[in-house]
């Protein structure tokens, strides 16, 4: 019987091919299977990505807060989930806009219905650049952004919209990046020409600069905290200038707004902090947070990130709430442990999994997991090993025992799940979260 209370996921149907639900849970909606699918009893097969509802509240009410706080705006990646149920939650929490890589997510997002998209990339598919330009002149309530980082992109935006003479011009934020690092300008004086450049444009509104600093330093010092600053002082330096050319007026809600935008996902507390109210002084200046990693957190690669940011301040507190559980297979030796995860279900490119608890095969009490690591990944096999074979070389796991893990970067594993188990404390389905990858 259906639970009462609806749910974000309720309406969703459990397909075959959904991993993780029993064979008794394919072709009913998640409403039915509330309350009844429940880890410990053995409710899931493995592996399974279970997502902590409460955990993942708690890091959107975290984050919101944080900008709310300090005047920030909050417009996650979205390309961490692509989850409608979880984009949704952190719209209703208060998100200004959401966050894409691609023209095809932004699609994906049109299809449910989100009306402020930033498409944190540059446009030189004239195909992409005409979808959104129809996207704007169907819809007054809807607002597109994108990058652009040369003038032979401008170029290409300009030549695709006046083929199809739009009537709403396209709104560009300029983007600044880094010696060493993807796309964007390297030098400011450069960013600085492109944006007058674009405000000088028939076809295209300057919207304001923005960039990425996530992928400067990376080495976990405290030295790469200044490297982040002084690359997110020079943005504001460029976002001074260019929004004292006074171009940035348009039509449309945002037209009289001038965005300056940083990715966040590890250095919310620098962002804040350099794009402060006291440097915006009153103008019309929206500093934009694009962080995605958040909504899940984890427990490698990010959670490093917040210790690394103690070195400056009190860090946002943020709680991993993905955890993929799997089940020992096969114990050939007395030091390895063959558990049924790989390489088709989490990702690996910021470290591997960790192992966080055990249940043990014919228990329902999760207990602390073995000292152990993930030493390899097959595309569906994991070594599991000691920590440390010198001092105690064998594993206290038994054929059957389930073991749960945290995993490193969330980006990189939802993708690999169509419908995922959203749990209670007890690791007990309260509901789903599709993705459309």
């Amino acid at each position: 019987m259906p639970h009462a209370g609806r749910r974000p996921g309720d309406d969703l149907v459990v397909q075959a091919h959904h991993k993780g639900f029993p064979a008794h849970a394919v072709g009913r909606p998640v409403a039915e299977l509330r309350g009844d699918l429940r880890l410990a009893a053995g409710g899931f097969l493995t592996p399974v990505l279970l997502l902590d509802s409460a955990a993942m509240d708690h890091n959107v009410r975290a984050l919101q807060g944080l900008c709310e706080e300090s005047g920030l705006s909050l417009s996650p990646h979205v390309k961490t989930t692509m989850s409608p149920e979880i984009i949704g939650r952190q719209l209703d929490g208060g998100a200004w806009a959401v966050t894409v890589a691609t023209v095809t997510q932004a699609r994906a997002l049109r299809a449910i219905g989100v009306r402020r998209i930033l498409i944190a990339n540059e446009l030189v598919d004239p195909a992409a650049v005409s979808w959104l330009a129809e996207q704007l002149d169907d819809d007054d309530g809807f607002t597109g952004y994108c990058y652009a980082d040369s003038e032979a992109g401008v170029r290409v935006l300009e030549e695709a919209l006046a083929a199809r003479g739009g009537r709403r011009r396209l709104p560009v934020i300029v983007e600044l990046g880094t010696s060493g690092g993807r796309a964007g300008l390297r030098d400011a004086a450069d960013a600085v020409r492109l944006a007058e450049r674009i405000g000088r444009s028939r076809w295209l509104r300057l919207a304001g600069v923005g960039g990425y600093e996530g992928l400067i330093g990376g080495s976990l010092r405290p030295e790469d905290l200044d490297e982040v600053e002084a690359y997110l002082r020079v943005m504001r330096d460029v976002a001074d200038k260019v929004f004292a050319l006074d171009l940035h007026v348009g039509e449309g809600p945002e037209g009289e707004e001038f965005i300056v935008t940083a990715g966040g996902s590890a250095y919310f507390e620098l962002v804040r902090d350099v794009f402060d109210a006291r440097w915006r002084a009153g103008r019309p200046i929206r500093p934009v947070l694009r962080s995605g990693c958040y909504v899940a957190h984890d427990s490698v690669a990010m959670r490093d990130f917040r210790e690394l940011m103690a070195h400056r301040c009190d860090p946002l507190e943020l709680r991993p709430a993905l955890e993929l559980w799997a089940r020992v297979l096969s114990r050939p030796e007395a030091g390895l442990a063959i558990v049924d995860f790989g390489k088709r279900d989490t990702g690996t490119d910021t470290g591997m999994p960790v192992p966080q608890h055990v249940l043990r095969c014919g228990d329902t009490v999760v207990g602390p997991a073995p000292d152990a690591r993930v030493t390899a990944l097959n595309d569906q096999h994991a070594y599991l090993e000691p920590a440390d074979a010198t001092t105690s070389p064998t594993l206290d796991l038994q054929v059957g025992d389930l073991v749960g893990f945290g995993i490193s970067h969330a980006c990189t594993t939802f993708d690999k799940w169509r419908l995922i188990p959203v749990v209670d404390a007890d690791r007990t389905l309260i509901g789903a979260a599709r993705t459309l990858f």
